[in-house]
């Protein structure tokens, strides 16, 4: 007898199955997916000058006051008079500021869409106008060499050797080392740097080593240090700055310095000392301490 029930069932679990796989069939997808590769680019950009700092300012002298400004805001009203009355000023030293001449467009360009333009004008020119705008700056007084030594870095230490009481040569079973560092290149205002193209500072190391497997003979002693000589030059000079500000043209002189480092030899010293006695009991000298004798 045919089991209709159980056929009934199989058919149904056989639907099922197959139902199932087609809604997963149909529910796949191909799905495509694109990089992005994003570009970044400067359109435009506006570079301001940094507000002079009082750091080695040494005074402050009124020079001119423009036309073509409201006085009582220090906003430029007329373009044009305000362009003759700054090359006017400029013209009274073609040779200094023909930097300034040729540049005077974007120079008041600057000037009108700075901060500047909201600022009431000042006629005491006693405060510091850290709104200002620069139009003007060179050496009043050109920088100079002042001072030049000839220094050495060394170490007070040594790495050193110890056989002065032994009648029988000895070998070095570990490595010692002795570092030293100094920076080498120029330090101080970057118009002196600019000015003479001095290097950045940068550190120069030296090393003494007495390496694993070296001989040290009978009754001695010896050892190494590191040392590093340098040329010290001091540099000075005064510095001007002309600040626009509220309608008028100030200047600002400061003193400029700076030390350049050059490196002349870096090197070790060697010292040694021999028993000549050949004392079994005899005290092993010290090195020196004061500057390497080289």
């Amino acid at each position: 007898m045919v089991n209709f029930k159980k056929i009934a069932i199989c058919l149904c679990v056989v639907g099922l199955t197959s139902f199932s796989s087609i809604a997963v069939f149909a529910s796949e997808e191909k799905v495509q997916v694109v990089s992005s590769k994003t570009v970044d680019e400067l359109e435009s950009s506006t570079i301001y000058e940094d507000a002079p700092t009082t750091s080695g300012l040494i005074r402050v002298e009124k020079v001119v006051d423009l036309e073509g400004v409201d006085k009582s805001t220090g906003k430029i009203i007329d373009k044009e008079t305000f362009r003759n009355s700054l090359l006017k000023f400029y013209n009274t030293d073609k040779v200094k500021y023909s930097e300034n001449i040729k540049n005077i467009n974007s120079t008041i360009d600057k000037i009108m869409s700075s901060d500047t333009q909201s600022r009431a004008t000042t006629q005491d020119i006693t405060p510091f106008y850290a709104d200002g705008q620069v139009v003007g700056r060179g050496w009043s007084k050109e920088p100079k060499l002042t001072s030049s030594e000839n220094r050495v870095t060394f170490n007070r230490d040594w790495v050193t050797e110890d056989n002065y009481r032994s009648a029988v040569a000895i070998t070095v079973s570990y490595t010692k080392t002795l570092k030293i560092s100094r920076d080498i290149g120029f330090e101080g205002a970057v118009e002196i740097k600019n000015k003479f193209g001095f290097s950045a500072s940068a550190s120069v190391e030296q090393t003494s080593t007495i390496s694993q497997g070296a001989n040290v003979p009978a009754w001695t002693a010896w050892g190494y240090r590191p040392y590093i000589k340098y040329k010290l030059d001091q540099y000075s000079g005064e510095y001007y700055l002309m600040i626009y500000a509220g309608g008028a043209i100030n200047t600002y002189y400061y003193t400029k310095t700076g030390s350049n480092y050059s490196l002349i030899t870096k090197s070790n010293e060697y010292w040694s000392r021999i028993n000549t006695s050949q004392s079994l009991t005899a005290t092993t000298p010290t090195p020196p301490t004061g500057a390497p004798n080289v």
